[in-house]
């Protein structure tokens, strides 16, 4: 189905956005490049406190809950109870994101170019999930 394809493309599209992130915080690249502009600080916010939730890097935290989010949404066709689950956590990784985009602008006044990349798949995800 169409959507099934939206939803698997904008999991992957979240998890590629993550990627980068959680190297920097690994200290695996030095820089993650940001638009023109301002209102952007990936290095900065990445880096944060606020981004080491228990002092894990939340690009870790982020590429384990989207890698579960892919896993149930290729499980979701054969089992209603996997189409459940999966809704459920469409339900928590868009409130995750929103809380994320929302907490830099409020805590830092500023967004991470990448984490805004994942919080635009995520909304995807969200709406393609619903249309299943």
């Amino acid at each position: 189905m169409k959507d099934d394809r939206l939803l698997l493309w904008a999991t992957v599209g979240a998890l590629a956005t993550l990627a980068p992130v959680a190297a920097h915080q690994l200290g695996l690249i030095e820089h993650l490049p940001d638009p023109p502009g301002k209102v952007f600080d990936s290095d900065g916010i990445t880096g944060s406190k606020a981004a080491h939730p228990l002092g894990v890097p939340d690009g870790l935290l982020g590429l384990g809950s989207y890698g579960v989010t892919l896993t149930l949404a290729l499980l979701a066709r054969d089992s209603a109870v996997v189409r459940k689950a999966l809704a459920a956590k469409l339900t928590v990784d868009g409130a995750a994101a929103g809380f994320n985009v929302v907490r830099q602008l409020v805590s830092f006044g500023k967004i991470c170019s990448w984490c805004t990349g994942t919080a635009l798949c995520t909304a995807v995800m969200v709406v393609a999930g619903r249309r299943r």
